[in-house]
């Protein structure tokens, strides 16, 4: 049986469309990853964005944010990736963190700030869902092999229905955005297009283009 997707305790995440991942002079960028394979997914975001506002779906954004002096970065940022650090990604009170314009929030979105790949981990999403009794989750962002897999994991995990849109994700390596894309949606996750998630709406697609 396939999970079926509508307006009806449905809510849109939105992951971590940060400048740091999306322009060429973001810190993915400096890190020498493509940054242009993750900025592709910023058309197919909009869109959603768009069908969800015109729907009156909750929509909540997050960022990946760390301390300036990253103390609260962990093992990742002390001993796996210390060159996180020397670019610095996702410093708090700078561009590099902010969300781009083109998929910014409206007043009344909730955005979680984060330190962490998962959405769910440390935040306060999880207490927005159940308040507003959100049964279905729909997710889109960067990037698909780290924060959006792993958020949808987890979305999974919490017994939320969890859909990933397929052309409104990505990732710096084609192959990584492929195999997180059958991972999720092997046991976690429905993938379906932009069209398909707008049609579940009831949103025309032009009113979203």
């Amino acid at each position: 049986m396939v999970m079926a997707l509508g307006r009806d305790r449905t809510a849109l995440l939105v992951v971590d469309m940060q400048n740091g991942f999306l322009s060429p002079k973001g810190s993915i960028a400096r890190l020498g990853r493509d940054w242009a394979r993750l900025a592709a997914a910023t058309p197919g975001v909009a869109r959603l964005l768009a069908g969800a506002r015109a729907a009156q779906l909750p929509i909540f954004h997050t960022r990946y944010v760390y301390e300036t002096d990253y103390r609260d970065g962990g093992i990742r940022v002390r001993e796996q990736s210390p060159m996180l650090r020397d670019v610095g990604l996702c410093a708090a009170g700078t561009w590099d963190a902010e969300i781009a314009p083109e998929v910014a929030p409206l007043a009344g979105e909730v955005v979680i700030d984060k330190n962490r790949p998962s959405s769910f981990y440390a935040t306060r999403l999880e207490s927005y869902l159940r308040a507003q009794r959100i049964l279905n989750l729909v997710v889109c962002g960067v990037t698909t092999n780290i924060c959006v897999e792993t958020t949808v994991r987890d979305a999974s995990q919490r017994d939320y229905r969890t859909f990933v849109v397929r052309d409104a994700v990505g990732e710096v390596e084609a192959f990584r955005h492929d195999v997180a894309l059958k991972a999720m949606e092997y046991l976690f996750a429905r993938v379906m297009t932009v069209d398909e998630v707008l049609a579940a709406w009831g949103v025309p697609a032009k009113s979203a283009a």
